[in-house]
């Protein structure tokens, strides 16, 4: 498992100024962080519909297009190993973990007054049936397989479409790059993949591959929802916003006694990554 350091090392070393050139951003569609995931969501799904992102993501597919053509996403593509045992436990883990502290969160708004805050506990910790998570799952897996690495060309094509994600995705981030809208910017690129996912599995002749993506795309501007309101969580148990009173108190605390929990298992991870 490689970080992102060394990611983002490898798209700039040795290459042109396009590795880094900066794409510029729709900045008329810029939400408040503090604003309720739904909304953040559904107001980039209506921007996105009716086309306001098209210019920027057009610019982000000439420049992977570029790199694709000089044969710089293959130093991207051969940093990922494929999914091992270790990783899939790893995986097991943490969505147990994770199961555990939406409980804890949820447990500690019960009963009090409705807030933004509590709102945002709801929906980060909204529940995703078995038959969901399993697909979701699934999809995330291709993040660890290299291209020509699937069981057959239907798998194949959506590593390629996750590695032009991942690309596009990390360039977002790189120096040059504006700040401005950028959580707006990564749901818009969100989008456009799972429209991409979803048009290549109309020819799946795998069945049960072609199911998971339709399963992956059921509800899926829910989960980019419950994403946004987790990372606002994040941010408050970091420290940028203070606690009111006893319940944001108790909240904070256990998002702080969490995140530590995750980067402990994060960091087992690494340390058995490193050993090999």
């Amino acid at each position: 498992m490689k970080n992102l350091s060394l990611i983002l090392a490898a798209l700039t070393a040795g290459v042109s100024p396009l590795a880094v050139q900066a794409v510029s951003a729709p900045s008329e569609i810029v939400q408040p962080a503090s604003q309720d995931g739904r909304q953040a969501v559904a107001s980039v799904r209506e921007s996105y519909e009716s086309g306001l992102y098209a210019e920027y993501l057009n610019e982000l597919e000439s420049v992977y297009q570029a790199h694709l053509k000089e044969g710089r996403i293959e130093q991207l593509a051969q940093m990922r190993e494929g999914v091992k045992s270790e990783w899939e436990e790893w995986e097991e883990e943490a969505y147990a973990l994770q199961t555990v502290k939406n409980a804890a969160l949820m447990d500690a708004v019960k009963g009090a007054e409705s807030s933004s805050l509590s709102a945002k506990i709801e929906s980060a910790a909204a529940p995703v049936d078995e038959e969901h998570a399993k697909a979701i799952r699934q999809i995330a897996n291709l993040r660890m397989m290299q291209p020509g690495t699937g069981k057959n060309s239907d798998e194949n094509r959506l590593i390629d479409l996750d590695l032009e994600y991942e690309f596009k995705a990390l360039h977002m981030d790189l120096p040059g790059s504006s700040l401005e809208g950028k959580k707006e910017r990564h749901l818009a690129l969100k989008m456009e993949r799972l429209d991409k996912m979803r048009a290549a599995s109309e020819g799946f002749q795998d069945v049960s591959l072609k199911n998971s993506v339709a399963l992956y795309a059921d509800g899926f501007d829910n989960r980019l929802a419950s994403a946004w309101d987790a990372q606002d969580l994040n941010d408050f148990a970091s420290g940028k916003a203070k606690p009111q009173n006893s319940v944001e108190e108790n909240i904070a605390a256990i998002l702080k006694i969490y995140q530590e929990k995750f980067s402990d298992l994060y960091r087992k991870m690494v340390a058995v990554h490193e050993k090999e």
